[in-house]
């Protein structure tokens, strides 16, 4: 089932040229959905406005009012106005690099340097000859 309105279906139905079950279904949907219940108000009261200035059609109210937003959005986005943004903007970076900063220099885990292993000193030590081996020197460990 279609739950969405338009405003051709909006219009249709306030002026009454809705039939039976298509009239139910926008009855329907008004009161399920306040959106519509509040286009359908501000469409009445547009076509009140519409009936007591009687600038012209209804399209080319919507028209005007299509240019005066564009207007208005235009004229609040001037230079002006987007300076605090950048202001607060790097403000914000570098407070966030300050902080990284501080974390990394006195809160950061400090991971020591691992010394490299001593290699064992070899000394050479000659022994008083036995009477079965021949002169040759042999490495002791010396854990000096």
């Amino acid at each position: 089932m279609n739950d969405q309105l338009t405003f051709d279906e909006l219009r249709a139905y306030q002026s009454g040229r809705l039939s039976g079950p298509a009239r139910h279904r926008v009855e329907r949907l008004l009161l399920e959905n306040p959106f519509y219940a509040d286009a359908l108000a501000g469409l009445e009261a547009m076509q009140k406005t519409a009936t007591n200035v009687s600038s012209g059609t209804m399209a080319e109210q919507m028209a005007d009012l299509r240019d005066a937003l564009h207007q208005r959005i235009h004229e609040s986005a001037n230079k002006k106005r987007l300076w605090p943004l950048w202001i607060a903007t790097t403000t914000a970076a570098i407070l966030f690099m300050l902080a990284m900063a501080i974390y990394f220099i006195f809160f950061a885990p400090k991971y020591s340097v691992k010394p490299k292993p001593a290699v064992p000193a070899k000394t050479t030590v000659f022994q008083t000859k036995p009477a079965n081996s021949i002169d040759q020197p042999f490495s002791v460990y010396n854990p000096s």
